[in-house]
């Protein structure tokens, strides 16, 4: 095939794969989530946001997740601060549109032409790669990374001087294991596959120049890691509580925790127990699981079998999200990501996938060879820990290889009448595509967490009615989901309904006491029920319990305003300024409070401050009420009149104006403003003040 006939395969098959992801983008727009991701997406962007305010150094603490995505994302919100939820999915739509095209080169390589096309053509339209693309996880990146790295690898073994492709490669399986780990064991097999099969004076230089670059990129991520916390951690610290999720004697109970207080519990054994750095929790949870595996061998290998079997069912499993959810908002979704009787894709593509490497395990061939090694240490790698399908993503585009080269296997099996084979090839398919898809049933939507996740979403969109309907039917649907019945609180909280809020928050605190953002809430309702004694029994309560908790000290800051303990009231907000130093709120009221407890200097500063944060009417007439406690009148009346022009019918500036008009002998005047503020609503002050300017007037 000539070049002007590959570009123009390259551009068809890339415009086919952009095409229906950015129609998946525009009808995703519609999904509660797309702005609002929860579990391991909001993690992610939480950190990269911090990242891209310029905490470059990405927190106090050793990474918890691997690094790599959250700087990606970082740098598109530092790009895009007010469009990032698009703009990072339009990135990922452009990697998965150059995923297919790198996709077809491997295939092409492998197995010719004609498997090329048709491996690229399924991953154009391969449902769960377009769905991953739409969520801000690292999936997309993991993928192509680890394509390209095939990519390298396969041109730096055909090529003699591939110096060049050999370092390449390196610093592409370094970052690759900054984004998922896992493409480490693959690294250890290639690197043990390259040693064996190259010429002794080859293969030694081909090997340093591949793995220096991974180490010159993965450790400086254990530098950093052990300057935050001096115990060893190479890239992140949860590896030893996943590989626990995945290898306990209750598999099935742990691999289903959704965060919760069951979660809790488990994550913070190992602090109870004292291992207190990230080393050593994730080491606790390490031992933990091989202590299992020494103990029981015959129950481990029957759960790694397990494992390797859910590895290959054709359902989606998930990890924190409900991937066919997403098919309610999109109709391009529907159509190629579906688990009715056949799950699609993975249902097909699994079993095509095997015969296809059954069918080249003859074949020596570097291109296949490598491919070959990548799935199934891949494979390994994933079922190590646990078979879902956002793990096993990475390898789905060297199953599809296969399962393009066993289809057209096949096909060519029957086009020539070569009935012994199609016959060989047909049954052991068909077998599989039954195992495979033994699980493929209508998936339900009542599932608690979902529901809670589209609470805690609405939640913050501030949509009250909706969080209550969803917690309400979490709850109802896992009566011991602690989470959501905090939130229905919350949500019944926010709507007023105090005595419902009161009832579930209760039941919250009773399931789990030492729950301080509860006792927060707590706190919170009865304030507004002017119940003062039991808002300060629970706001105490979460001060003791965490006393780092913004939200205790700020409602408990109010309470005490409210009590006229100005000092203590202060010294609470006070605390809580670091945390929110460009909330306007928070240092008005702490300008109140330190106004009231007679700090006029100090109030003075703090109103300032919010005043520079934004200019409100509110800010200017205290600030106003300072100066005229001060007798400086001319200042505090110009400053109740630029309050009066961002707010014409301020009460208090109006009032404050009326009180220096009559100690500036105007009597008249005070009385008409006065009047034009009764007018419009009943003002304590204003009605008192009217009483002494008529009394003046009748002295005139």
């Amino acid at each position: 095939m000539n070049r002007y006939s590959t570009w123009l395969v390259v551009g068809a098959l890339f415009l086919s794969a952009l095409a229906p992801r950015l129609y998946y983008l525009w009808e995703s727009r519609q999904n509660p989530f797309f702005d609002a991701p929860v579990v391991d997406a909001q993690t992610f962007l939480v950190q990269a946001q911090s990242i891209a305010d310029g905490e470059l150094w990405g927190g106090p603490d050793p990474f918890w997740q691997p690094p790599f995505y959250t700087y990606f994302l970082a740098f598109f919100c530092w790009l895009f601060p007010a469009s990032y939820f698009i703009a990072i999915r339009l990135v990922h739509a452009v990697f998965g549109s150059l995923s297919c095209l790198l996709v077809y080169v491997l295939a092409r390589r492998a197995f010719g032409e004609r498997v090329g096309r048709i491996a690229g053509a399924i991953s154009a339209l391969c449902g769960s790669f377009i769905y991953f693309e739409g969520e801000l996880l690292a999936v997309p990146v993991e993928i192509f990374l680890n394509l390209l790295l095939l990519n390298r690898l396969v041109a730096a073994f055909d090529r003699r001087n591939s110096d060049r492709h050999w370092l390449v490669a390196g610093l592409i399986a370094g970052l690759a294991a900054l984004t998922r780990p896992n493409v480490l064991l693959f690294t250890a097999a290639y690197c043990a596959w390259l040693y064996w099969c190259r010429r002794h004076e080859t293969r030694r230089r081909a090997l340093i120049l591949f793995m220096l670059p991974v180490a010159l990129v993965v450790l400086p991520v254990s530098w950093r890691n052990w300057v935050a916390e001096p115990d060893l951690v190479l890239i992140s610290a949860n590896g030893g509580v996943n590989f626990y999720i995945g290898n306990n004697a209750a598999y099935q109970r742990t691999v289903a925790l959704h965060p919760g207080m069951a979660w809790e519990k488990m994550v913070m054994e190992p602090v109870r127990l004292g291992h207190t750095t990230a080393a050593a929790k994730s080491a606790f949870f390490l031992r933990k699981s091989l202590s299992y595996i020494a103990a029981n061998p015959i129950d481990y290998l029957g759960l790694l079998l397990h494992k390797g079997m859910a590895f290959w069912q054709g359902p989606e499993t998930k990890r924190n999200q409900d991937i066919y959810y997403a098919r309610k908002y999109s109709h391009i979704l529907s159509v190629l990501l579906w688990d009715r009787y056949l799950s699609l894709p993975f249902g097909l593509l699994g079993p095509l996938a095997l015969l296809g490497l059954a069918l080249s395990i003859r074949e020596r061939d570097p291109p296949v060879a490598v491919l070959r090694l990548y799935a199934l240490s891949y494979i390994a790698s994933v079922v190590l820990f646990f078979p879902v399908a956002r793990y096993r993503m990475p390898v789905l585009p060297v199953l599809i290889v296969f399962a393009a080269f066993g289809a057209w296997c096949l096909y060519l099996s029957i086009r020539r009448k070569a009935w012994a084979p199609a016959v060989g090839q047909v049954v052991p398919l068909g077998a599989l595509l039954i195992l495979c898809n033994l699980t493929a049933a209508p998936l339900s939507a009542e599932d608690a967490q979902l529901h809670f996740d589209l609470g805690e979403v609405h939640l913050r969109k501030g949509d009250y009615a909706l969080a209550e309907r969803y917690s309400r039917r979490a709850v109802e649907l896992d009566p011991n989901y602690n989470y959501a019945r905090h939130n229905l609180a919350v949500a019944y909280f926010h709507q007023s309904r105090y005595k419902e809020g009161e009832r579930e928050a209760l039941a919250t605190s009773a399931q789990n006491p030492n729950r301080s953002d509860t006792q927060v809430l707590l706190g919170q309702i009865y304030f507004e029920m002017n119940k003062s004694d039991r808002a300060a029994t629970y706001l105490q309560r979460a001060l003791a319990t965490d006393p780092e908790s913004v939200k205790a000290h700020y409602y408990y800051a109010r309470l005490l305003y409210r009590q006229e303990r100005y000092q203590s009231a202060a010294d609470h907000f006070a605390l809580v300024v670091p945390s929110l130093p460009d909330d306007f709120w928070l240092h008005y009221q702490l300008g109140r409070a330190l106004h009231q407890a007679g700090h006029t200097d100090a109030a003075l500063h703090r109103y300032q401050q919010a005043l520079a944060i934004d200019r409100r009417a509110e800010v200017l007439v205290a600030i106003g009420a300072l100066h005229l406690l001060a007798q400086s009148s001319d200042e505090a009346g110009d400053h109740f009149r630029q309050a009066l022009e961002l707010d014409p019918h301020n009460p208090e500036a109006h009032v404050n104006l009326a009180l220096l008009d009559l100690e500036d002998g105007r009597p008249q005047a005070a009385v008409d403003r006065l009047q034009q503020v009764l007018a419009r609503g009943d003002v304590a002050m204003a009605r008192r003040l009217l009483v002494e300017a008529r009394r003046r007037m009748g002295r005139q």
